[in-house]
């Protein structure tokens, strides 16, 4: 054994990363290692729709990333990670005097702004929101908005609908969020109908969402978010199949991916080969899903760092973060390890404005596998997607898709969720990983 391992650091360190390109990609990467081709990580300039996998059913919507082929109108993306950076103090403050939120990620890159298509009203009026399972909340541009919001923005308009109401319990009232980039919005509270994309979801009467009036700040002119999170206005709490749903990120932002609900959340864990569940736990905000990250391995070793330092910190998971936090002493040693595994290959100075761990790759290439560890008791092991642990800022220039957290709260973001099924049983309070699952 210590011969193998002595063999394994000599490939990686002395040449492994030299000769990989003559022997092809297909060629076998040594233990807990990955063989990459770094094209299979950028999207294309083309919408690659589905042609298999499962049938739309009647609870699913399809996911898109705002920037990639498959969205209308994409708008061009930027290759500077800088607006990440923008959208890193990005998470609700308060809302409506709630708990303090955290940071979150929205992306002007292929990694972030993921949608789904709703609809409100009759007639129905159609919008891209974010799905995200850190907000608590819906809400849309709204037709009487003062500020914040431009002709060519898909705005709400309550007066043409014939089914919405202000004048009940719950369909009233003000609303107010603050981020902590000091952007904001402010609005309304509306019950209308809400309908999925192509009505596969049927219609959910009187759904209760907020029509935004004041928008200060960069929201990348998207239509709003669709807000799965936690607390009584949230989706899954309107909606009584919603305590169960998954969803499965694509890879890049030319696939596509899909959010379902139900009993068809659960019976999308059979496309993939592994799906593991985890207890979810419960943290200091209310409106978040926490879990318990106990560990994480790098090339097959845990990091040496206290469990006591991801558990004192807490950890979120979350859709609309797009890199995944560390705290500074679990971050420092993912990216010391991961460097160590990389010594064949030449590391960047200052190749992106966010991640500092960024190398110029030939292809194919090799990266170790990281895993994260859940759970102290009865602990599952789930090994990230290539495309869940690298950041492709240019088409040679490949970067490790972790940052460290300005407190010591860990998140984990949707880059790190790519390719995996995402499984929120919320009854059982439980939340299941599937991996080794197909693109579609």
């Amino acid at each position: 054994m210590a011969l193998i391992n002595k063999l394994i650091f000599f490939l990686v360190y002395f040449g492994y990363g030299q000769i990989l390109p003559i022997l092809g990609e297909n060629h076998l990467a040594p233990p807990h290692y990955k063989v990459v081709n770094i094209s299979s990580l950028l999207p294309k300039p083309y919408c690659q729709k589905s042609t298999s996998g499962p049938a739309i059913g009647s609870q699913k919507l399809k996911i898109v990333s705002r920037h990639g082929p498959c969205f209308p109108n994409a708008k061009t993306p930027s290759s500077d990670s800088e607006q990440l950076m923008n959208w890193d103090e990005v998470r609700v403050r308060s809302i409506n005097k709630k708990p303090k939120k955290t940071p979150s990620f929205l992306s002007n890159y292929d990694y972030g702004g993921y949608t789904v298509k709703i609809g409100l009203g009759t007639p129905r009026q159609n919008f891209f929101l974010m799905f995200d399972t850190g907000s608590p909340a819906t809400w849309v541009r709204c037709k009487s908005c003062t500020k914040g919001c431009k002709s060519n923005n898909h705005l709400y308009d309550p007066l043409v609908s014939s089914t919405h109401t202000n004048n009940k319990s719950g369909c009233n009232g003000s609303f107010s969020v603050s981020y902590r980039d000091h952007s904001s919005v402010k609005g309304i509270w509306g019950c209308d109908t809400l309908t999925g994309d192509d009505r596969d979801i049927g219609q959910i009467q009187n759904f209760r969402f907020v029509c935004g009036q004041n928008l200060k700040g960069d929201f990348d002119e998207m239509d709003g978010i669709l807000g799965l999170g936690k607390g009584d206005s949230s989706v899954t709490s309107q909606i009584p199949s919603m305590q169960m749903f998954s969803y499965f990120i694509p890879i890049t932002s030319s696939r596509m991916g899909n959010l379902y609900f139900g009993n068809e959340a659960m019976d999308r864990s059979n496309d993939c080969s592994i799906t593991q569940f985890t207890a979810l736990v419960d943290g200091q905000r209310k409106d978040c899903y926490y879990v318990d990250l106990i560990g994480i391995s790098v090339a097959g070793n845990k990091l040496d760092v206290s469990s006591r330092m991801l558990a004192s910190g807490e950890t979120i998971i979350d859709s609309g973060t797009v890199i995944t936090q560390l705290p500074e002493e679990v971050y420092s040693a993912l990216r010391d390890a991961f460097r160590q595994s990389m010594l064949a290959y030449t590391l960047l100075e200052k190749a992106d404005k966010l991640m500092d761990t960024c190398y110029r790759v030939k292809k194919p290439f090799i990266i170790p596998e990281i895993k994260f560890h859940f759970g102290k008791e009865n602990t599952i092991d789930v090994s990230l997607s290539e495309s869940g642990t690298l950041w492709t800022p240019t088409e040679s220039i490949m970067c490790l898709a972790f940052t460290s957290a300005k407190d010591n709260l860990s998140i984990i973001g949707s880059v790190q969720q790519r390719g995996m099924n995402v499984i929120y049983d919320l009854k059982q309070k439980r939340i299941g990983f599937g991996t080794n699952c197909p693109t579609y």
